[in-house]
């Protein structure tokens, strides 16, 4: 069974050292990106490059049972703190299913459907109910199925961030 994941927050815009750091440090983590036209240094033409989706996140499996994770980041360089729990103030974790779910709604090659990132607060004001996917890529994921316009959005929050796709209401069934 694999580790569940953890949250980590940063602070301006700092969360790419926090990865590199991670990774000198053979941990496994996340950062949802996405692509972007960029101009890069002396080229003319922009070029298509991956950015962080949402600043200031990286999400962090956990490491075997034998690590002090808390130890490890007081290592990095770059200021950062555990996301906790709003109610029992203890660090929040994310199992390694929604996680996994997470990352294939966040995936920066999948273009078929418009994605839109948000925060948690703002996606808890979108009215929807809760529905689990039953066709296509995203079969088997449960979110919320908002209704804009004559548009529908499943929507899904990990960790303080939601991603926001379009989909058929018929690929949905309530939970």
């Amino acid at each position: 069974m694999e580790n569940s994941w953890l949250v980590i927050r940063t602070f301006n815009r700092r969360e790419m050292e926090v990865g590199a750091f991670l990774k000198e440090k053979g941990l496994t983590y996340f950062i949802p990106m996405t692509y972007k036209e960029k101009v890069v240094s002396n080229e003319l033409k922009p070029r298509r490059v991956l950015v962080p989706v949402v600043h200031n996140y990286v999400f962090l499996q956990k490491p075997d049972e034998g690590s002090d994770i808390r130890n490890i980041l007081t290592e990095c360089r770059v200021p950062l703190q555990l996301m906790k729990n709003k109610g029992d103030d203890k660090v929040s974790e994310i199992s390694n299913k929604e996680m996994t779910d997470f990352r294939l709604l966040c995936d920066p090659d999948y273009v078929k459907t418009p994605l839109e990132f948000l925060d948690a607060e703002e996606a808890e004001t979108k009215p929807g109910r809760e529905v689990e996917v039953i066709h296509g890529q995203f079969a088997g994921i449960h979110g919320k199925l908002y209704k804009s316009g004559k548009k529908y959005w499943f929507i899904k929050t990990v960790g303080g961030v939601s991603v926001m796709l379009r989909i058929s209401r018929w690929y949905c069934k309530p939970v």
